[in-house]
């Protein structure tokens, strides 16, 4: 008999995107899950198509916050209604590949002693698709120190997100990030199996955690949170890819950042950043001449 496996996706005010998500976990090859959709307070005009998604299956349910309360309070009452051995999470606006949770499922005795299981993703955005994290290897605490290694989700016990807690409400953005961190300090390494099965949508027109002020607010505190665990080789790789994903950065600051261990890395942003300005230029110049 297969373990049910729970998968919550908050959402708020946006059930074209919902839809999406919920009929990704429909269509896995693994069947035993429970699908916990949390609406986090949508406003009136949307409640009526959210719950028409929740009758899309009889293992999708709902619950509902009256008042937004925010993506991690959302998590967190899922997580506490979970009833799957295994627990795992997908945003609104992205989308399982159909083999994700089987892959999940089918790899976790091979790994009894680990925390916790992550596979690679794709992001989607207007000027193209990027694949990350496709290389299998261990994960470990002080591996995510240096930096994000897990991406956006993982696959783990319910037990072990509840025994801490869950998402910590009072970060403003990197909430991902912090759990994975604190859970392997709890239970140890995880493992990223070598398959892209999580796909990431950012060409859309929605608000993104990516385009807030909040992104590097966010960074800020869980740099604070966590620097007495890190060595300064770790806290200067955090300074780096704070200003990288935050796009806070001139080439004279990343390179400054970067050192041996990200130059590689700093020089392709840089090299990217300089050819989609020349390329919008161009794109501006020649629209004006018609």
């Amino acid at each position: 008999m297969q373990p049910l496996v729970s998968i919550y996706i908050p959402t708020r005010n946006r059930p074209e995107l919902l839809r999406r998500a919920v009929c990704s976990c429909l269509a896995q090859s693994y069947k035993a899950l429970e699908i916990i959709i949390v609406d986090d307070g949508s406003d009136e005009q949307f409640r009526d198509p959210i719950e028409q998604i929740a009758r899309l299956d009889p293992r999708v349910s709902i619950l509902r916050s009256p008042q937004s309360q925010g993506a991690c309070a959302a998590r967190n009452l899922a997580i506490k209604a979970a009833k799957g051995e295994f627990i795992t999470g997908l945003d609104d606006d992205d989308e399982f590949t159909p083999d994700r949770i089987s892959c999940f499922a089918q790899s976790w005795p091979k790994f009894p002693s680990l925390s916790f299981l992550s596979a690679g993703y794709k992001v989607i955005q207007r000027n193209g698709q990027y694949c990350y994290g496709q290389q299998a290897r261990q994960i470990s605490f002080d591996d995510l120190l240096y930096a994000n290694y897990v991406g956006n989700q993982l696959f783990t016990k319910t037990e072990y997100l509840r025994s801490i807690d869950g998402f910590d409400q009072d970060m403003p953005s990197c909430q991902d990030y912090d759990v994975w961190l604190r859970l392997s300090q709890r239970y140890g390494a995880g493992y990223r199996l070598k398959l892209t099965t999580y796909i990431v949508h950012q060409e859309h027109e929605s608000p993104r955690i990516s385009q807030s002020p909040n992104r590097n607010l966010g960074y800020i505190r869980l740099i604070e949170k966590h620097r007495a665990s890190m060595s300064d080789a770790q806290y200067r790789n955090q300074l780096f890819y704070q200003a990288l994903y935050t796009e806070q950065w001139s080439t004279m600051r990343l390179l400054s950042l970067a050192g041996r261990k990200n130059i590689i890395v700093a020089m392709k942003n840089i090299v990217l950043r300089y050819y989609f300005q020349l390329k919008t230029s161009l794109f501006a110049s020649a629209s004006a001449k018609n």
